[in-house]
């Protein structure tokens, strides 16, 4: 594993973080409940971390566009290299074909393991949505269950975060309404 470095910043929901490696990014931290978790869970495999007014360009370029996805502007992230080291190999497709997903558009868990040729696969692939080391960056957020089942969201918040976060693309798996006593 190479040398990994850390950054936390703003964003219109919170304090969020980055890891990354010369390889790419290793984890997106989205607001836990305080910038003190935030950046230790962000740091948790050994990540040196940085002051965000030092952070290479490629990395700051990755934070202006995280914030603007946050602040509900249309932001694609396909380009972005990610070092996949930590994950399997079947994440790792899963990973990949999640990225072709644009801004406002929704899979299945089943339609996005029939897509890596995993047909039934649709709890494996839950399983890889809630291992996920870059919310967002690889939109988790965007896999529903069958019959626009909201399914799960391992990130901090849960599925009230995964609403949230489609609710920024224009997208309501529930119509719209909120349920009562949510």
């Amino acid at each position: 594993m190479f040398k990994e470095w850390a950054s936390h910043f703003d964003t219109p929901i919170g304090r969020c973080g980055l890891a990354w490696t010369e390889a790419g990014l290793t984890g997106v931290q989205l607001p836990e409940a305080d910038a003190e978790q935030t950046v230790a869970r962000i740091t948790r495999h050994g990540a040196e971390l940085m002051k965000e007014a030092d952070v290479p360009p490629e990395i700051a370029e990755v934070i202006a566009a995280l914030k603007a996805f946050l602040a509900g502007d249309p932001t694609g992230f396909d380009g972005q290299r990610l070092d996949m080291a930590r994950h399997s190999a079947f994440e790792r497709a899963a990973y990949d074909a999640l990225r072709k997903v644009p801004w406002g558009q929704t899979v299945t868990y089943g339609d996005l393991a029939s897509a890596i040729g995993r047909p039934g696969g649709a709890q494996a692939i839950g399983t890889a949505m809630g291992r996920n080391s870059w919310p967002v960056i690889v939109p988790c957020h965007r896999v529903l269950g069958a019959n626009g089942w909201l399914g799960g969201f391992s990130a901090p918040g849960g599925t009230l975060t995964k609403k949230a976060l489609l609710a920024r693309e224009g997208v309501y798996p529930d119509g719209g309404q909120l349920k009562l006593f949510e």
